[in-house]
């Protein structure tokens, strides 16, 4: 008798549920009936309201349930600013804008949850990032997300300048702790980054911005204070391992200036002017106190192997100054390259062989078999004959008549040692030529090549 009121029990239960979930299926999928063509204009009205982001919408609306009720605009296009004038923002075709049951039933429409763009690309032009930075600042808008989306900066002539791919982008404010945060997860220059920007209404005229780029391993932190459109400035500070680069940032109407405090602990200092309109960038780093073999494989040929789709129309110039460098020999030097349109150009790089001469030299990056190669085509002109042979322990009497040597330099990305190679002496085409390849271990090995070559 227990057994069978159990089994009955058992059965209520089952059949309640079945009725629960169908029910709960029911309520879900009734509104996929409902016309949402007449509510077009409601919709892009209150989407502005949730959002502060203007909605054109010229496809058809869909209610879809799952994963979570939501209306599928399939195809629309968003914008900051009213103007007729300029071009989309985002032209979309899965624009899902996450909406309350009630309102669905109740057909207002009034109060979105919050809204997701997939699958599209963001095109920027150089003047909207002062509506962008106005929106930041100024606008309260409900939850924004975009995901799998590839944003192009324009210049004022429509030429892209700026290609970033971004897995997802998180807009929303947290009205607990009255934060506005804006959480970027994505690409930029073949790095992966995720950066982290925040406002406190506490002190609104302040925004703090968390960088992190994961290989190699980047940490940036910036402070900035926003006075109007055209004036604010702001601190950074980058640390990679052990080094750390700090500098403040003044913008002025069309100019950005950045500066670096003259600080002992400071391995990189930097010193910049970027124009906006039109876009151009004049600057000069100094690297401190590195191993010139990690500057090499670190820093130089991530610079030089670029994907040019990541420049876009950049234009600028930048000097790479080397002070105080971990090594026997090269104590300093400077490199100059150029940006245009798409295209890096390395111009001539000159390093102080210390209180011996000048080193030119020519430098690029081969890959072969996988592996990436530097390569260097140098002359080093010789100022201080005595000071040579005392370095490389030669007689002085062998290198007076020597005033130039040309050599190719070769390194294998990641390797010690160094190989040297075509050597020749005081005339690159016709005087002595050395057909040996020699491979640099140590400064006693070099020194041990160099008395061979001498002799």
């Amino acid at each position: 008798m227990n057994k069978i009121k159990q089994n009955k029990i058992t059965f209520i239960l089952i059949l309640s549920a079945i009725a629960i979930i169908f029910s709960s299926l029911t309520i879900l999928s009734l509104p996929v009936l409902f016309n949402y063509k007449s509510k077009v204009v409601t919709i892009e009205k209150n989407f502005f309201k949730n959002f502060k982001i203007y909605l054109n919408s010229s496809g058809k609306i869909t209610y879809k349930p799952f994963p979570k009720p939501h209306l599928l605009v399939e195809n629309a296009s968003l914008n900051l600013s009213s103007s007729k004038i300029k071009n989309d923002l985002i032209n979309t075709s899965n624009l899902k804008i996450y909406i309350s049951l009630r309102d669905i039933y109740l057909r207002s429409f009034e109060n979105f949850l919050s809204t997701e763009i997939l699958d599209s690309n963001v095109e920027l032009e150089v003047s909207d990032l002062k509506i962008l930075r106005n929106h930041l600042y100024q606008k309260i808008n409900k939850p924004i997300v975009l995901n799998n989306c590839k944003i192009f900066l324009k210049n004022n002539k429509k030429e892209v300048i700026l290609i970033s791919p971004v897995k997802k982008i998180t807009y929303k404010i947290n009205d607990k702790k009255k934060v506005k945060n804006l959480i970027i997860d994505g690409e930029i220059f073949g790095l992966n980054f995720k950066s982290n920007w925040k406002r406190n209404y506490k002190s609104p005229k302040k925004s703090f911005n968390n960088i992190n780029i994961y290989n190699p391993k980047i940490e940036i932190q910036n402070i900035f204070k926003f006075e109007n459109d055209k004036k604010f400035q702001g601190k950074t500070q980058i640390s990679y391992l052990q080094d750390k680069l700090e500098y403040n940032i003044q913008f002025d109407k069309n100019k950005i200036k950045i500066n670096s405090p003259n600080l002992k602990n400071i391995n990189f200092q930097l010193n910049s002017s970027i124009q906006l309109t039109p876009f151009f960038f004049e600057g000069e780093l100094e690297i401190k106190k590195k191993k010139l073999e990690k500057i090499i494989d670190n820093f130089l040929s991530n610079l030089l192997l670029y994907n040019q789709d990541y420049l876009g129309n950049f234009n600028g110039n930048l000097k790479l100054k080397f002070a105080d460098l971990k090594n026997k020999l090269i104590k300093k030097g400077e490199i100059q390259f150029f940006v245009n349109e798409n295209i890096l150009k390395l111009d001539k790089g000159r390093f102080e062989l210390d209180k011996v001469g000048d080193i030119i030299t020519d430098i690029d990056f081969h890959k072969e078999n996988g592996e990436t190669k530097f390569v260097s085509k140098n002359l080093l002109i010789i100022h201080n004959h005595i000071e040579f042979a005392k370095i490389f322990q030669v007689g002085s009497k062998k290198v007076k008549k020597i005033n130039k040597i040309y050599f190719d330099l070769e390194k294998k990305i990641g390797d010690e040692d160094f190989i040297i190679k075509n050597v020749k002496i005081n005339n690159k085409k016709k005087i002595q030529s050395f057909n040996e390849i020699f491979v640099v271990k140590n400064i006693q090995n070099l020194r041990s090549h160099i008395r061979k070559v001498v002799d």
